[in-house]
């Protein structure tokens, strides 16, 4: 059933491991039937838009928390590519064999979904989307989770892409310019104070590194105040009726934590308190356009998956 009165968006904020937290509340959505017609996903936020609108329970978690000799960071990385974020793993072989991408449902499912990539010629926030072709799809997600000093910047079309949270970390504007009456966001930290990493402290090294792209060096300098001024535009739509803001109550963990058991804490906190407020959200979705299909079984990881990821 589609409601057409108001397109609703979902806006999926990073945070590397933290996105675990997004991978418990979507889970939960989607057992319940609950996709939105636009969905846009930042860093991490765009690994769990793939497995949310491909309707596949569970993928981003186990993904997320995968045994440690899958893992596409740490050690084990740095050893075998000399790189302790190895993006190639995550974007272009996960989805072919540790944890299979249906690539089918994405593309037919009829939502429009966008991944936030900030530009190293012009440090903007550009937003690419994909509907046939599953390489050019990986390279953006790829391009989107690219951390800056750790990862290379991803060519796409002639330029240069890093992380979208640089020059973006939550496109609620960009959601509104797309045609979103009302926007639901997704936070991976608890308090809207604690403010992203602040590429400020390692202005040297970012002058050295990007010397080439000096508009993404003056994004990053930036990032901290233009995140403050997101935060406030985020607040007043609150207060307006117009934002649905599902964030961890809880404290939050390392961006790259590798605890298994803590991964999956955060996981469950973000499932149980969707569940919690499952009811409020559908009483603040009536009138709007959102898809509601049957309600599925649980195919949420269970304790079994973490034991498996402590190994």
């Amino acid at each position: 059933m589609v409601v057409n009165i108001m397109k609703t968006g979902l806006i999926l904020e990073g945070g590397a491991v933290r996105g675990i937290f997004t991978a418990g509340v979507l889970d939960r959505l989607m057992e319940n039937g609950i996709y939105y017609p636009y969905v846009v996903g930042v860093s991490a936020g765009g690994g769990n838009a793939m497995s949310y609108v491909s309707r596949q329970i569970g993928r981003t978690a186990r993904q997320i928390n995968a045994p440690k000799s899958e893992s596409y960071f740490g050690l084990k990385q740095f050893i075998e590519v000399h790189k302790i974020i190895n993006l190639d793993k995550m974007a272009f072989e996960y989805p072919y064999k540790q944890f299979p991408f249906d690539f089918d449902t994405y593309f037919k499912s009829g939502i429009d979904v966008e991944y936030a990539c900030t530009c190293c010629e012009t440090g903007k926030a550009e937003f690419f989307s994909e509907t046939s072709n599953e390489q050019r799809l990986l390279t953006i997600v790829k391009a989107t989770c690219s951390v800056p000093m750790l990862c290379d910047p991803v060519e796409m079309g002639g330029k240069h892409y890093l992380d979208g949270s640089i020059a973006d970390s939550i496109p609620i504007e960009h959601a509104l310019e797309m045609g979103c009456d009302k926007v639901v966001i997704v936070l991976t930290k608890p308090d809207s104070s604690v403010a992203p990493t602040n590429y400020a402290k390692f202005r040297k090294v970012i002058n050295h590194m990007y010397k080439d792209y000096p508009n993404f060096v003056e994004a990053c300098m930036e990032r901290v105040e233009n995140y403050n001024k997101t935060a406030v535009l985020m607040d007043k739509l609150q207060k307006e009726g117009k934002a649905f803001v599902i964030r961890p109550q809880i404290p939050t963990i390392s961006k790259f934590e590798q605890d298994s058991r803590k991964i999956m804490e955060l996981y469950r906190h973000g499932y149980t308190l969707m569940d919690k407020r499952l009811m409020e959200l559908v009483d603040w979705n009536q009138g709007k356009e959102v898809q509601h299909f049957e309600p599925v079984s649980a195919q949420v990881p269970d304790e079994g998956d973490v034991l498996l990821a402590s190994g």
